[in-house]
């Protein structure tokens, strides 16, 4: 049993460098091969936690069991905060190399001998939820701008959309003309409300089941179904009254663990709001064990 608490001090000792090193990352310039490699760090050490994990738990007194499987889930914890910060920093990273590239191919478009001015572009690629975050931000930097001709808007919305969207304008030359005719096919084929409130719904209830305690898998129930509430606020549907059968839905993808847990929680009989589980599914059942990430739990 002395190895084996040595070994944990040894483990946390490591992860607690880590996790000051990966902190550190989020303040500097970052490139893929840096982050791949603390990525290899992080799976090494999930590797030790698990292995310690397994020994301790099989090998200390009853009495001391929960104490330290309080202590080991800390460190998950720890782990998958780490994980997902390096998730959110690689797609930072293609993001911006995504920017990059597109204003370059911006630059260098010469399409009917017509030079672009550079504007970084919103992307559509077909998905019914996506149309009108995209319709807003693209009338506003492009849509509305006075100083480009209707040509050059008609570029820019070749250049932004993608999929079936892409296929839709392929045939439309371009031309001053031509421009909101390209513009009223796509409003006519995804400025559909029941189309859009269809999607965001077939989002919110197809998530998958978590099979196992993941604090990036919760976070991300979380995340889609707050994007898929904001969807539908937007259509005027009456999401304000929907935290019963929201609920209902979210329970189903939960993690037996996390469910079990949540259950125990609900002493007072009354029907919690979806701001009460999401505050307990973000802060109290993962991301308020991790010090260091606190600030993850804002809601």
């Amino acid at each position: 049993m002395d190895a084996i608490l040595k070994q944990k001090k040894i483990v946390k000792g490591k992860l607690t460098r880590l996790v000051s090193k990966i902190d550190d990352l989020q303040n500097q310039a970052n490139s893929e091969s840096i982050i791949e490699v603390y990525e290899k760090d992080v799976n090494l050490i999930d590797t030790e936690v698990n292995n310690l994990n397994d020994n301790l738990l099989s090998t200390c007194t009853d009495e001391e069991f929960n104490g330290y499987e309080i202590e080991m889930h800390d460190l998950f914890s720890k782990l998958d905060t780490l994980k997902i910060i390096l998730k959110e920093e690689m797609k930072k990273l293609v993001r911006n190399n995504n920017n990059t590239n597109a204003c370059q191919n911006i630059a260098n478009t010469n399409v009917n001998n017509l030079k672009l001015p550079r504007i970084e572009l919103p992307v559509f690629t077909s998905n019914y939820m996506d149309w009108i975050s995209f319709r807003d931000l693209f009338l506003a930097s492009i849509g509305n701008n006075n100083t480009l001709s209707d040509s050059q808007k008609l570029q820019y919305l070749k250049l932004s959309v993608k999929g079936e969207a892409a296929t839709l304008l392929q045939s439309i030359q371009i031309t001053n003309y031509n421009y909101q005719k390209a513009w009223n096919a796509l409003t006519k084929r995804y400025e559909n409300e029941a189309e859009i409130i269809n999607a965001a719904l077939n989002k919110l209830v197809s998530q998958p089941v978590l099979k196992q305690e993941s604090a990036s898998g919760l976070r991300k129930i979380i995340d889609t179904t707050q994007q898929c509430i904001e969807t539908l606020q937007i259509l005027k549907q009456p999401v304000e009254h929907w935290d019963t059968l929201i609920i209902f839905l979210l329970r189903g993808k939960l993690d037996p663990e996390t469910l079990r847990v949540w259950t125990l929680e609900q002493t007072n009989k009354k029907n919690p709001s979806f701001a009460q589980f999401k505050s307990f599914v973000l802060c109290n059942r993962f991301f308020s064990q991790v010090p260091e990430r606190k600030n993850i739990c804002s809601l």
